[in-house]
């Protein structure tokens, strides 16, 4: 079996397939976005909810000779109820769902630096100097 050459492929061939690949990119980074950025604001608005009533929590403790920690929780529940939905959140991997299109487009950079390329935070590729 004889090997075959690789195809020759012009130059409008490899523009127009950069601007498919282009376009892949960009429609993927359009589609997670909105759900990442909900994601973003249910973990900030979890975090503040944790914060305000962790504050609440130790501002009204009452310290006295039997303070059990338990019963001080048992006494608080938004601060229970708030730190189990946020650990929910984490334990389901919430923080994941908040980066995806950011880890998406770091793992194209790291394959297009292969070809010189690279692409900014919307999926448009950048084409760099050749590097020798």
């Amino acid at each position: 079996m004889a090997v075959q050459p690789a195809p020759k492929f012009t130059s409008q061939q490899i523009q127009e397939d950069l601007r498919a690949f282009e376009r892949r990119i960009t429609r993927a980074v359009e589609y997670l976005e909105p759900k990442s950025y909900r994601w973003r604001v249910l973990l900030i608005l979890s975090v503040i909810l944790v914060l305000l009533s962790g504050y609440n929590f130790v501002t009204t403790i009452k310290l006295n000779v039997e303070f059990s920690v338990l019963s001080a929780l048992y006494e608080d529940r938004y601060f229970v109820l708030a730190l189990t939905f946020l650990g929910l959140l984490i334990a389901t991997g919430a923080h994941k769902r908040a980066n995806t299109s950011a880890i998406i487009l770091a793992r194209n950079r790291q394959i297009l630096l292969e070809y010189d390329l690279s692409c900014n935070d919307k999926g448009k590729l950048i084409v760099k100097p050749k590097s020798e």
